[in-house]
């Protein structure tokens, strides 16, 4: 018996006819199988990725081939590709792509947008491990296991849909897991010191961007408390006056009820015989009466923005005297003001520089044309059907607008990036914007809208709760949108059984890929729209 592998294969490869029957291997193909796999094994280089699919296309052609490594106690997809050619293939038959119908085109449109979903992380238990099939989002695959040299398990290879191994080539798994790993192992390696120098090029370029966003509540409310707590009173506040209203910026001690008077309900319940905008001085005065305390005002007035802070009068001995502090606290209010009202103002042109320069890489590409204005309209109108009140709805449409930010750093880094090929883009638009004035829900919608409610999702794993509301429904209309990007323009199904179709993949993926109680919403979204509205949505930005 020949242990070594390498040993084994150049045998059978260059003396076939000499150590092995025809009979052992059973069809030509087989027989191609492992001539090639000497050849392999006969160059320096460890052949590539599309080289091996080809090499077990031989055995099993299938059409999806792909890879999972095992990182702790989960399988993580780490390869994938699809043979089109396959896909339709007669057993007798081949059948050439510019003879394909319009319907075996949808099938193929089909498989390679499944393979494009497939879940990118798996549990790994002993019961995995001894089944010889493994069930996917395309069905069920033949998978063959792959080990180190010492053993330990490092992943699996998966060939499918509904494939399984020749009969002659069964007891030759091992030989042909063997080979797999050591090739894919290698693969890995190589690759390695690369990705590390483009994570690296990721860092150089996004990490150091500098600073500049200070968080005008914190600082208000700090100095609130310096005066409040230097006086030895209950309570205080400090209010800024905008056009859109007043905002109460910082308090302590208020009761709820004054508080509220501070919400644009509130402050119409306190004007109500008022038409007019009111100034922060007649604001204030008129607050008072409804606060019902003696207190010290001190008002502001910015280059852009203007306020007041209110803290209650007192007459304790020993108190830490303020009152000469006020004037000060009020001056450098209003230069905080106007700091924020300008870096706003930059930060905004800043990210609609970002926007232009990632709607030029969507537009290099036909089928994300109109990707991130669709994502737009698609994430307003479901913001209408779910009750989104303003605030809410201001933040959701600017994280699509956001979303795929990371893009522009990501083709600064490397060229050949596209649109749906880069996985790192989440975090490199976190950090592209992280500095800049912008919603912390916002950022972290940009940052999670690749991840899974069930924690198979990238690029941290978070599970359920974990994701924040941005990040659940920008991920779903990702979804939404690749599936009418990919099938806009094919007449081979009817506008209602392409909108069953989503539904239903909308229903498989509902908590695993998607927070349930997202899922009712959209889909009658969906339905209200109508096929051809949901393929014109953004294609006007």
């Amino acid at each position: 018996m020949i242990k070594d592998v390498r040993s084994y294969i150049h045998t059978v490869g260059n003396r076939l006819s000499k150590a092995f029957s025809m009979e052992a291997f059973g069809t030509e193909q087989q027989l191609e199988f492992w001539e090639l796999s000497a050849e392999h094994l006969s160059r320096k280089k460890s052949p590539s990725f599309g080289d091996i699919v080809n090499w077990m296309d031989l055995l099993y052609r299938a059409p999806v081939h792909f890879v999972y490594r095992l990182q702790g106690d989960k399988l993580v997809l780490d390869r994938r590709h699809v043979l089109t050619r396959n896909i339709l293939r007669d057993k007798n038959e081949e059948q050439e792509p510019h003879k394909q119908s319009p319907q075996q085109k949808e099938y193929i449109k089909d498989f390679e947008y499944q393979l494009q979903n497939l879940e990118k992380k798996m549990s790994m238990d002993e019961v995995f491990k001894e089944q010889g099939i493994t069930s996917h989002s395309i069905g069920q695959c033949e998978h063959i296991p792959l080990f180190k040299k010492d053993g330990e398990q490092w992943g699996i290879y998966c060939a499918g849909p509904y494939t399984k191994s020749p009969d002659q080539i069964t007891p030759k798994l091992s030989i042909v897991g063997r080979l797999l790993a050591n090739w894919l192992i290698t693969l890995d390696d190589e690759e390695s010191n690369p990705q590390r120098e483009y994570e690296q090029k990721i860092d150089d370029v996004v990490s150091d961007l500098g600073s500049g966003k200070l968080n005008t509540e914190g600082i208000a409310q700090i100095m609130l408390r310096y005066v409040v707590h230097g006086r030895k009173v209950e309570s205080g506040c400090i209010v800024e006056f905008t056009p859109g209203g007043h905002k109460l910026l910082a308090s302590i001690g208020m009761k709820e009820k004054v508080a509220g008077y501070f919400t644009a309900e509130g402050e119409k319940a306190l004007f109500k015989d008022s038409d007019d905008k009111l100034s922060a001085t007649e604001f204030g005065q008129e607050f008072l009466k409804q606060w019902g305390k003696q207190v010290d005002v001190e008002y502001f007035n910015g280059e852009h923005q203007s306020g007041f802070l209110m803290v209650e009068k007192t007459d304790n001995a020993g108190k830490l005297d303020v009152t000469g502090l006020l004037e000060e606290i009020g001056l450098s209010l209003a230069n905080l003001f106007d700091y924020r009202y300008k870096n706003e103002l930059f930060s905004d042109q800043l990210m609609d520089g970002y926007y232009k320069m990632l709607r030029a890489i969507e537009q290099s590409r036909e089928k994300t044309r109109f990707h991130t204005p669709r994502m737009v309209a698609f994430v307003q109108r479901f913001g209408m059907f779910f009750g989104l009140e303003d605030d809410e709805m201001e933040i959701i449409t600017k994280t699509a607008k956001l979303h795929d930010i990371g893009y522009v750093g990501a083709i600064s880094i490397e060229p050949g990036k596209t649109i749906g090929g880069e996985l790192s883009h989440p975090l490199i638009g976190a950090n592209l914007v992280e500095q800049l004035s912008i919603h912390r829900d916002v950022l972290e919608g940009i940052k999670t809208h690749h991840e899974w409610v069930n924690g198979n999702g990238s690029p941290s794993g978070l599970k359920s709760e974990s994701i924040p509301w941005t990040g659940k429904i920008i991920g779903l209309f990702e979804f939404v949108v690749d599936f009418v990007e990919t099938y806009a323009g094919d007449d081979s199904k009817t506008d209602e059984e392409w909108l069953e179709l989503l539904s239903k993949n909308l229903m498989e993926r509902a908590d695993v890929e998607f927070d349930m109680v997202l899922i009712p919403t959209a889909i009658q979204l969906l339905q209200a729209l109508g096929w051809q509205e949901c393929m014109r949505l953004g294609v006007e930005e």
